[in-house]
């Protein structure tokens, strides 16, 4: 039987090795992070988990719990992610609760699995990824309060059983169009995001067409990039193909977010080493780090563990209140532009 290890246990929740290694270890991380990782590293089998540890994370929840706010995610790694993350662990230990995050398997797709495995302290679900509706519906039996970050295209199925949080992106990549158009003289585009998996990077996609239109850009239909071919999410090797067989590079990358741009700028990079120097790339979220080789990438900022906060007080507002009116909140997004 293969041996359990950090990164085996970092993979499955969502986090960085370095985070599960300070949980194990007694490094710096909020008490429900820790209590997560310890959970899921004695749940896996973790050979080397301090038994002391496990007491502690286990009189500690018996202390303090007034119940569980189960966060439900997918295998998608980013530094995005990981704040937002933080920002919920840190808010759900702030009300008193704890956090559990559940990695959900591809093949659940009716959500029984997952039912089977919500505690009974369970008190309200935070969807931090976008999930196909019939395994919404699935988790929907449990009548649990419910919160979702972001949402598909078409999100009426949704909005009838939580809230909805989304962050702003039409204004935003409008606003980053205009700039990169009015100040930087571009008129050759291209677009490389999934506008039509989720309504809030269809919004990006939107700001940007509305942008192009009043400024009298027409756009190379060669160059719009709007649907990975595994229709989930745009890869590295999925961008790098897309950058490899594009007829030019154009004066501007419009990306979907910041992972996205920092795939093309690499794939750029390889493809001709010159070019990443003149094109302008942009992005969103500003999560790149300081010492990524392109340091001129323009994104968009967003207050992530603020982000990951209003998702808590969201849920658990729902969970003192179950009559409350269900909500669409759009949260505020601010261009970094040079």
């Amino acid at each position: 039987m293969k041996k359990v290890t950090i990164q085996d246990i970092a993979a499955e929740m969502g986090l960085s090795r370095n985070t599960v290694a300070k949980a194990l270890n007694g490094g710096l991380v909020s008490a429900q992070t820790k209590q997560a990782v310890v959970q899921k590293a004695w749940q896996m089998g973790y050979a080397k988990l301090d038994k002391n540890l496990l007491e502690e994370v286990k009189t500690t929840f018996r202390r303090i719990n007034t119940g569980t706010i189960l966060v439900l995610f997918n295998r998608m790694q980013s530094i995005f992610w990981t704040r937002a993350l933080a920002g919920i662990s840190n808010a759900v230990n702030d009300e008193g609760y704890r956090m559990q995050l559940h990695v959900v398997d591809d093949n659940d797709r009716d959500g029984e699995e997952t039912v089977r495995l919500i505690a009974e302290d369970v008190k309200g679900i935070i969807f931090l990824s976008v999930f196909p509706i019939r395994f919404v519906k699935g988790i929907s039996r449990t009548k649990l309060p419910m919160s979702f970050f972001n949402s598909p295209v078409n999100a009426q199925e949704y909005i009838k059983l939580g809230d909805v949080i989304n962050l702003e992106g039409f204004y935003s990549m409008g606003s980053l169009a205009d700039y990169l158009i009015r100040q930087k003289g571009c008129t050759r585009f291209a677009y490389i995001g999934f506008a039509e998996g989720s309504r809030m990077i269809q919004a990006r996609y939107l700001g940007f067409l509305n942008s192009c239109n009043r400024n009298h850009i027409q756009l190379d239909a060669e160059l719009q990039y709007t649907r990975p071919s595994n229709n989930i999410s745009f890869s590295y090797a999925m961008v790098e193909e897309v950058v490899a067989n594009m007829p030019y590079i154009p004066e501007a990358i419009i990306c979907e977010d910041d992972d996205v741009a920092r795939h093309v700028s690499l794939a750029i990079l390889q493809k001709d080493p010159q070019a990443v120097k003149k094109v302008i790339i942009t992005g969103f979220n500003n999560t790149l780090e300081p010492d990524f080789f392109k340091n001129d990438i323009i994104t968009v900022d967003v207050r992530i563990e603020e982000l990951g906060r209003r998702l808590v007080k969201s849920v658990i507002d729902r969970v003192k209140c179950p009559t409350m009116d269900i909500s669409f909140t759009t949260i505020a997004t601010y261009p970094r532009l040079n």
